[in-house]
């Protein structure tokens, strides 16, 4: 049997290779095609309905927020609540590789295509360091869906300001500012822009950013009353800062007359609007006493152990460092007595009573010092004493007071003691 039949037309060999070519043109021509394809972006069909939501509604002016589309076709728009995930309601997702497209009207978004798996596709708003209101657009083929997104300032519903102290000094001081901005719902806004001004006073900062906690930061320094407003995307609100009345304090002189070594009382009342820290009393005669920190009326009592006028003052320091003063005249008068024997007369068996009189109540008596004008000598508490005389003659007493406060002071008088 033969192996082929040689009767059979066979190819010329040219033949065989113009047919080897036309197939490799034609493989070629495929694979251009195949190429062309590809190039052609798939987008959603008509009747698509995109739903599109952001993580979240407000952002920082240096933030960002993923955004999420979801493709359905033929579908119906589902819920799309910031920070939710996009849930249709019902549909078939675009095929896989479905090309979405982005906009934005402020900010930026990476990247700003993306295809679809399982018909969604996440993208990113970026913002770019500006306030304002991001309207971002979404779409592929002839469906398109739009969001906004507020930005900065532009989310601010309120702001509240608050200050580290009501009040300052009589004399100035600083006070720390601080301004929360808030959405609509409470919420605290951070890396909002915060514009400061005052009407007194001086601020560290004119502007400032909020933090992850909404607010904002300055500093007020100020010797006068002042209002202090914060602005935040047209949104304001302020904070009053008051300037403290000066410390107040009175001296109260003594009442009466001041002797020598009498009790001088003196009534230091400080002002009850401002807490002093420290007073001390200067009783003008080079003796002062501190009475620390007082809060209502206090009696300080003096000796004064030499006669005449004298310029005492008080001086408060309040918590504040603030100083108030007052002051007075005190004239102090020397105390006068005399003193006397009964019988002024009498023989050499007389027991004669001496005594002194008219020393003011109000001074305290350390001692009394007699001389008899005899030899003899006595001390006593009191200002009486008795004595008797062996010789005859016209006596000189004399007796000394000593004050417990101050100088002595002596006065003299005579007896005559008879010899029969």
């Amino acid at each position: 049997m033969a192996l082929y039949d040689r009767s059979a037309p066979r190819l010329s060999r040219r033949s065989v290779m113009g047919m080897s070519g036309l197939m490799t043109i034609l493989a070629a021509l495929a694979l251009v095609a195949s190429a062309a394809c590809d190039k052609v972006p798939l987008t959603a069909p008509a009747g698509t309905v995109i739903t599109l939501v952001a993580s979240t509604n407000v952002l920082p002016i240096n933030g960002s927020a993923d955004l999420i589309a979801v493709l359905i076709e033929n579908g119906t728009t589902g819920t799309a609540t910031p920070g939710s995930t996009a849930t249709p309601s019902a549909g078939t997702p675009v095929h896989n590789g479905t090309l979405v497209t982005f906009t934005t009207s402020l900010g930026r978004i990476e990247p700003a295509e993306a295809r679809t798996a399982n018909g969604r596709v996440t993208v990113k708003l970026v913002a770019d360091g500006r306030s304002g209101t991001a309207t971002i657009t979404a779409f592929s083929g002839s469906a398109t869906k739009a969001l906004e997104v507020k930005i900065g300032a532009a989310a601010a519903e309120r702001v509240a300001v608050t200050a580290s102290a009501a009040t300052v000094p009589a004399n100035g001081g600083t006070v720390t500012i601080l301004a929360r901005v808030e959405d609509i719902s409470g919420n605290p806004l951070s890396g909002v822009p915060v514009a400061f001004t005052t009407t007194g006073g001086t601020l560290s900062a004119v502007s400032a950013l909020t933090n992850d906690g909404g607010v904002a930061t300055t500093a007020l320094s100020t010797i006068t009353e002042a209002t202090v407003t914060a602005s935040a995307g047209g949104k304001t609100g302020t904070a009053t800062i008051k300037v403290r009345s000066r410390s107040k304090i009175t001296l109260g002189p003594p009442s009466g007359s001041v002797f020598v070594g009498a009790a001088a009382a003196f009534a230091v009342t400080p002002d009850s609007t401002v807490a002093f820290k420290d007073v001390k009393i200067d009783f003008g005669d080079g003796e002062s006493q501190s009475l620390g920190a007082i809060s209502s009326t206090t009696t300080v009592v003096h000796f004064y152990t030499n006669d005449g006028v004298f310029q005492a003052t008080v001086v408060g320091t309040d918590v504040d460092g603030g100083a108030a003063e007052a002051s007075g005249s005190v004239g102090v008068i020397p105390f006068q007595f005399s003193g006397g024997g009964s019988p002024t007369s009498g023989p050499l068996t007389t027991i004669f009573t001496m005594s002194v009189t008219g020393i003011p109540s109000s001074v305290p008596i350390n001692r009394y010092e007699w001389i008899f004008g005899d030899g003899n000598v006595r001390n006593t508490n009191t200002g009486v004493t008795t004595h008797g005389y062996q010789v005859a003659g016209l006596k000189t007493i004399t007796v000394t007071v000593v004050p417990r406060y101050g100088n002595a002071v002596s006065t003299t008088f005579q007896i005559l003691v008879t010899g029969s």
